[in-house]
């Protein structure tokens, strides 16, 4: 079941183009909003607990409703729930999507708009100064890398080990830990920052992994082997710079052409197919 599912919804990621319209979390955000008005009050809402409540209640609700049936029925409703939720936690836009206007900013050699794209994909302010073409593209490269942990292998990586309800609390991690720092909820930021970095973990390295094998294994092994034991090492660094490492690219030169953008996608396109692989074996184990 895990394998089929994985099949429908990344065939309908990659190949026909469908996803991004209908994948909005509005309700949890809502969700959220009550719980902190209902809640303001009480000091216990500010630490882990808060954060437990907030965002085990909705996988709490998706583990009874399946868990209500029985049978043939029951599996049923596991693959529909199963097929929802990975479709729905995915993205929520396509890679190429966002880096769309990256690449034609540099294609007609403005980049000081090429370099705002990539600032709003990171989520970061505009720094004053522009860095210069080699640093943006591989800035690029590295946010290329660093968002398809983010929007795909990370939520892949806990579907296939932990099922929908692995994929929904990965999903709604990320968003909580992202609406802690709009709003700068400094109770909640540093813990939902700890939470990140261990929800990462298993799956940055796992991706990691699956890059060598989709690129340059030995320049890429030797990088990795830097990180993989590591408990607090930076996920976004170990991805993005073993990512860099299997393109055979070196760690602080790029070339300054666009080129290493794509091959970081291509890459990106070649992994996906790895965890189909990754998928099937854990599935025939279970």
């Amino acid at each position: 079941m895990t394998l089929i599912c994985l099949l429908i919804v990344l065939a309908l990621e990659f190949h026909f183009k469908i996803g991004s319209e209908y994948r909005q979390f509005g309700w949890f955000i809502k969700f959220r909003n009550y719980l902190a008005e209902t809640f303001a009050a009480r000091d216990f809402f500010e630490s882990w607990a808060g954060i437990a409540i907030i965002l085990l209640t909705p996988v709490l609700v998706i583990y009874g409703i399946v868990n209500i049936f029985e049978g043939t029925l029951y599996w049923l409703v596991t693959f529909v729930v199963s097929l929802l939720i990975l479709f729905l936690c995915l993205g929520p836009k396509p890679l190429e999507s966002s880096f769309k206007d990256y690449f034609a900013a540099m294609e007609r050699n403005d980049q000081e708009a090429a370099f705002l794209h990539i600032s709003k994909i990171n989520g970061f302010e505009r720094p004053d100064d522009i860095p210069e073409t080699d640093e943006l593209v591989r800035s690029a490269t590295r946010a290329i890398l660093v968002q398809s942990q983010k929007r795909y292998f990370g939520v892949l990586a806990w579907f296939i080990f932990l099922g929908p309800i692995g994929a929904l609390f990965y999903r709604l991690a990320h968003l909580y830990r992202d609406e802690c720092a709009q709003e700068e909820f400094d109770e909640h930021l540093p813990l939902m920052d700890q939470l990140i970095h261990w929800v990462e973990w298993l799956p940055a390295r796992l991706s990691s992994l699956l890059f060598l094998l989709t690129g340059d294994f030995v320049h890429g092994l030797y990088r990795i082997q830097d990180y993989l034991t590591d408990a607090d090492a930076d996920n976004d660094q170990l991805v993005s710079e073993t990512g860099i490492a299997a393109l055979g690219l070196e760690m602080g030169q790029s070339t300054g052409n666009v080129e290493e953008n794509q091959r970081a996608l291509s890459m990106v396109r070649r992994t996906v197919i790895f965890y189909l692989v990754v998928g099937a074996i854990v599935s025939s184990l279970t």
